[in-house]
């Protein structure tokens, strides 16, 4: 008996039930807790959690990865939202440079060639382009994942969480499915309205002129997917770490508002 316990597979776990026989319990298959995460959230992320498996954000964050950079391409294809795109890029490089400038740390000749270099790189057709389009979400998909969940862990920490970082990885990865969606909605509703920072929410019925770019970006957080996403990760944090809803849905909700505070008025890019 304890020779054919030793080799059964590694994912199925014994549990013994009443009556002396045994019950298998399987892992959670990697699709199941994909699809439960739109379904059954909390289930979903509760079969992660007793998985002897730590790899459920793999696929996941790949999927964002490739839609993301398959809107990159999208949006960069329409001339419209192409030039709105460069000329955020150019006003940014410019404002910077002139403080350099102002500080006497550069030229007025050293910014104007600096200038020049960034337009060929923001050209669509620089080799350099094309490659940081696909590499920008690739790297920075993966840094964001890592080290989002890492304040996370550290805030579950704080509340006396059982979750690993792992765990959280996983869940954040998952969690990150929701990114898909949004960016498929996003980017069309980019194209039909010729219009950067749109999506459901606020963002649709002000303009950069008419609120301003710094109020612009705060607005345009504010979303039904957004939400969704928010709460969907809030609950996933409460399965994995045995924590009440009540604790992991506000920590969750005020660092999203420190991000997009910071996102929004303090100049660094954002990401959910």
């Amino acid at each position: 008996m304890e020779e054919n316990l030793e080799n059964k597979p590694e994912e199925q776990k014994e549990s013994p039930v009443e009556g002396g026989d045994v019950q298998v319990q399987e892992d959670i298959s990697l699709s199941d807790a994909m699809t439960g995460v739109f379904t059954e959230p909390r289930a979903a992320f509760e079969g992660v959690r007793n998985s002897k498996k730590r790899s459920y954000w793999l696929v996941p964050t790949i999927l964002v990865i490739i839609f993301t950079i398959a809107a990159s391409f999208l949006v960069m294809n329409d001339e419209e939202l192409y030039s709105e795109i460069k000329q955020m890029q150019h006003d940014a490089v410019v404002k910077r440079l002139e403080e350099r400038v102002k500080e006497g740390k550069m030229s007025q000749e050293q910014m104007d060639e600096a200038v020049e270099r960034t337009e060929k790189f923001t050209n669509k057709s620089s080799p350099f382009f094309l490659i940081s389009t696909i590499l920008g979400p690739l790297i920075g998909g993966l840094i964001v994942l890592f080290l989002r969940s890492l304040v996370l862990w550290l805030v579950l920490k704080v509340f006396k969480g059982a979750a690993s970082y792992m765990l959280v990885v996983c869940v954040a990865g998952l969690a990150g499915l929701i990114d898909v969606i949004s960016t498929v909605i996003n980017t069309v509703l980019a194209i039909i309205t010729g219009r950067l920072m749109v999506n459901i929410g606020p963002s649709l019925l002000f303009t950069k002129d008419s609120v301003g770019e710094s109020m612009m970006k705060f607005i345009s957080h504010f979303d039904l997917i957004t939400i969704w996403y928010l709460i969907v990760l809030g609950i996933g944090l409460s399965a994995v770490s045995g924590l009440k809803n009540s604790k992991t849905m506000p920590a969750v909700l005020v660092l999203w508002l420190i991000w997009v505070c910071l996102a929004s008025f303090a100049g660094l890019s954002f990401v959910r």
